[in-house]
């Protein structure tokens, strides 16, 4: 972001309104400096601001559902781009579309197509502070992963 001085990100207490009784509060959000005139933060406490790219971090207690509507959401108010971030699979899911979608694991390198050019993020990186997973973790998580 400092490099290419796109925009603002936005950390998770920063309450965005997507349209007219939709507030959401993404984990993380980038708004282009296109959709901020003069370069200039809102400074309400719940602007009426689409964000160009929502980062939703999943946890157990997230249902399909839940997400699958909040999916929908986002790209319903104009967001370009969403991020699902999975800390126990260690894996991203970026969508373009709600239909549209490609899984990252951690070998592999994040970009910002045309919503943040210029970004590389290998997705290991994002998961460093995480404990390491142990050999047992990572066969149990396989197992599971393949319906036993």
């Amino acid at each position: 972001m400092d490099q290419h001085d796109l925009g603002v990100v936005a950390a998770p207490d920063d309450s965005l309104r997507l349209w007219p009784g939709l507030v959401r509060i993404p984990d993380v959000s980038f708004v282009s400096w296109d959709k901020l005139p003069d370069r200039v933060i809102p400074e309400e406490p719940i602007p009426d601001l689409v964000p160009d790219l929502g980062v939703e971090i999943l946890s157990k207690g997230n249902k399909k559902a839940e997400m699958d509507r909040k999916l929908r959401e986002y790209f319903l108010a104009g967001v370009r781009l969403v991020w699902f971030v999975n800390p126990r699979k260690r894996q991203v899911r970026i969508y373009t579309a709600p239909d549209q979608s490609r899984l990252f694991t951690e070998d592999m390198t994040l970009d910002g197509g045309e919503v943040m050019p210029g970004l590389a993020l290998p997705v290991r990186q994002i998961f460093t502070k995480l404990p390491p997973v142990t050999t047992a973790k990572k066969a149990k998580r396989r197992k599971k992963d393949n319906g036993g």
